[in-house]
Parts: C-alpha cells; structure tokens; sequence
C-alpha cells in the first residue's frame, strides 16, 4: 500500500496511477495536511492492533472471572470444593471458544451496522462515524485475534485425555464398576452426540483457519471478488 496525500487532485492521480503500474495499491489520504501522520506511520508500532488488543483484553478478564466465580468460588464457598486445579486448563479452555466466537461476531456486526446506515442515509457515499470507520477498519486484526483464541482452545482439547484430573476420573469410574461387578454399556445416543460435536468442531476450525488465510493481504489479492466472498459465506 502507498499513502498519497496532497492539494492537487491532478497530480495525486498521476501519483496514484503510477504506483497502481508499479503493481503497488495507492490509498487517497486526503489533503496535504495528511502528511505528517503519513510520515510518522513507520515508526507506529501495530497502530491498528490497538484497539482489538484492549478489547479482547477486556473480554477475558471479564469472562475468566465470569468462570472463575461460577467453578472455583461457589464450589469452594457452599460445599467447601477445592478446585482451584482447574484455572490452568478447564478455566481457559471455557474462555477461549466463547472470546473466539464474540470476536467473530464483532468482525462482522460493523457490516451489518454499515449497511443499515447507508439504507437509512438513501446513499452509500457518506463518510461512516468515526467510531464505525475505526471499527470497521480493525476487523482483519480481530479476526486473528479470534483465530488465535481458536487455535488455543484446539490445543487446550488435545491435551484433555493427558490432564491428572481426567485420568483420576476415568481410574475411579474403572475401579467402582470393578468393585461393584457391573459394566456399563455404551450409549449409542451420547456417543454420536459426541462424535458429531467433534466433527462439527474440527470443521468449524477448519472454516475459521481457511477464513484467516484468505484474509492475509498476499493471498486475498491473489483471489478475485466472487472467490473471496464464496470464503466469506462459508
């Protein structure tokens, strides 16, 4: 991308043309009063990753108290459980989906937010608030934001059968069945409700990866309008 900025509209459309021959994408910045923050943006450090960072910030500590008031300090507080264990893994692996899915939905709510606007307006060609343009403009970096979230659910599932805690509770289930000389059978209902929750998971997962590549600049430029929205849909 080349910021172009200036007083003249002639000359900035030559500019523009000719970083477009240049295979570059020249983005109109406005007037020449544009171009000191044009100067200073290399030495900006992630100026757009701001705003999703302190949102999604804000959106784990809330839902990790939310979690840790429901399954550490109730337990703990009427039936005197301790399971205070529980905030290494089972706490985040709670946090993590629920923070990638919000982040998703607020890649695409400021569309929608966006489009109501312009039918309301009766045109498409007025500037959005600031705080719907500034919105809209974050949304790749939160939705890799909410992929990252994913991939750490993914990994926190993975080690699930490894945990203490889980394999304490699958060799006690084991020994009381032994002790008291009955086998339980298995529920084919619960098994493929199970295996369908797993498979619908790693699908979706899959969805989410593919929806982060096709963002990255060097491959959405590679694909055209309809390819990309076909990625969108899904």
């Amino acid at each position: 991308q080349v910021f172009v900025c200036g007083d003249d509209a002639e000359a900035k459309r030559m500019v523009m043309e000719l970083a477009r021959a240049l295979g570059l994408t020249p983005l109109d910045q406005g007037s020449l009063l544009a171009a000191r923050q044009i100067e200073n943006y290399p030495l900006q450090l992630f100026p757009m990753w701001k705003f999703p960072i302190l949102l999604s910030l804000g959106l784990t500590i809330f839902f990790t108290l939310y979690c840790l008031a429901l399954d550490i300090i109730y337990p703990y507080v009427y039936r005197k459980q301790d399971l205070s264990f529980l905030i290494a893994a089972s706490i985040p692996n709670k946090v993590c989906p629920v923070l990638a899915l919000v982040l998703l939905a607020l890649v695409y709510l400021p569309g929608v937010l966006a489009a109501i606007l312009q039918l309301w307006r009766g045109t498409k060609y007025r500037r959005f608030p600031d705080w719907l343009d500034r919105w809209m403009l974050c949304r790749k970096q939160l939705g890799l934001v909410a992929l990252a979230f994913a991939s750490v659910h993914v990994l926190y599932t993975l080690v699930i059968p490894i945990r203490s805690y889980v394999r304490w509770r699958t060799s006690s289930q084991i020994v009381s069945q032994a002790l008291s000389n009955t086998t339980q059978p298995l529920d084919t209902t619960n098994a493929w409700l199970s295996d369908s929750y797993l498979a619908l998971g790693i699908l979706g997962f899959f969805l989410f990866v593919l929806l982060g590549i096709t963002s990255l600049p060097s491959v959405s430029n590679s694909v055209n309008w309809r390819e990309f929205r076909f990625v969108q849909v899904r």
